[in-house]
């Protein structure tokens, strides 16, 4: 696991280990079976696969546990969904927007791990193309917790290297959502301003792999008209 990631992540199991696994979970018995929640209940935390949580990652809170449930599981969840561990496209982003309607009010170390988290996971996706989950995926993860997305973004330029800009590009070729969420304002107006050209431009000078080359010279001709 990245050097920054992997501290992150051990860094969540401390923070929430005051939470005790449920000795039971209220569930919707229409939709989940209960052999689904006896193998959330009966396995250990760091045991439990993407497969056993994924459909608790969708669930939970509305049809399936509640804060408390979340708060004992979402150590592993988030480790899961940093890594690629959950394969749903759809979990980061509504699972992280769930943490984003609570974990404002959760003790300070909480958040605190949390924040590291947000940072470590952006930065990793950023040094590796293609990256588990989708820059696109990971941004709207983030975004759905309420953080200010600038530094994020900050960070983007700040990085500098090729895989970065290997996913600026392919970034700029997806259209934002119209209207969409608040955060997507701040990457639009981002979007058209000089940065995302100079860090391509700075990028496509050292790249020396002609794939990467070509991915990051068209994201350059999206970038300058925007200048």
């Amino acid at each position: 696991m990245n050097d920054l990631l992997g501290p992150a992540i051990d860094r969540l199991y401390p923070a929430f280990r005051r939470h005790p696994r449920p000795g039971r979970m209220a569930y919707c018995s229409h939709c989940i079976a209960p052999a689904e929640v006896a193998a959330l209940l009966n396995t250990p935390l760091r045991a439990l696969t993407g497969q056993q949580l994924r459909r608790f990652a969708g669930k939970a809170v509305t049809t399936w546990g509640d804060v408390a449930d979340l708060r004992y599981f979402l150590p592993r969840l988030l480790e899961l969904v940093a890594t690629g561990g959950i394969d749903d496209p759809i979990v980061p982003a509504r699972l992280l927007g769930l943490v984003g309607e609570h974990w404002r009010t959760w003790p300070r170390d909480e958040q605190q791990a949390i924040e590291t988290y947000l940072d470590a996971w952006w930065r990793q996706t950023l040094t590796v193309f293609p990256a588990p989950i989708e820059v696109d995926d990971v941004l709207a993860a983030i975004g759905a917790t309420g953080v200010d997305i600038g530094p994020f973004l900050a960070a983007w330029v700040a990085d500098g290297g090729t895989p970065a800009a290997r996913h600026l590009a392919q970034q700029l070729a997806t259209p934002l959502p119209d209207p969409g969420p608040a955060w997507t304002a701040t990457v639009r107006t981002w979007r058209s301003g000089p940065e995302p050209a100079r860090l391509l431009e700075t990028a496509l000078l050292v790249t020396a792999d002609p794939v990467a080359a070509e991915e990051i010279s068209a994201g350059y001709e999206l970038a300058a008209p925007l200048r």
